[in-house]
């Protein structure tokens, strides 16, 4: 069996979350998401989160989205191609030749990343 790696936005949201006293159910309710998302993101068995997601669960705890994505000694360590694509799009200043990407390029951004990530998934898929 293989064992779960908790992603660091799993582990900092779960740190934020306890040194608030906040329980998973409240934090769920308050970013209002199901209390499955934030067990399976803190446990491990989820790796990552949607930018809607993500940007709920900041604000309910808080914080900027950024500072779930990173570790404490600020540095960032890239597992996952999705999440390492989370922390890119929820940059605020984030720019394409010298021009700041405004929000509805970088939606469009994301559903083309997403696009080309289930391709890959499905022909991993085909190929088993």
């Amino acid at each position: 069996m293989k064992s779960k790696q908790i992603s660091i936005l799993g582990q900092n949201i779960k740190k934020i979350r306890e040194a608030q006293s906040t329980s998973a159910y409240k934090l769920a309710k308050d970013a209002h998401v199901g209390t499955s998302t934030i067990s399976q993101i803190e446990s491990g068995e989820r790796q990552n989160l949607n930018t809607e997601t993500l940007t709920k669960i900041a604000e309910a705890l808080g914080v900027k989205a950024e500072d779930l994505l990173f570790s404490t000694d600020g540095e960032y360590v890239v597992s996952d191609l999705e999440e390492a694509f989370q922390v890119v799009l929820s940059s605020e200043e984030l720019s394409l030749d010298g021009i700041e990407i405004k929000e509805y390029e970088k939606e469009l951004i994301e559903r083309y990343i997403k696009k080309a990530l289930k391709t890959i998934r499905d022909e991993r898929n085909d190929l088993k």
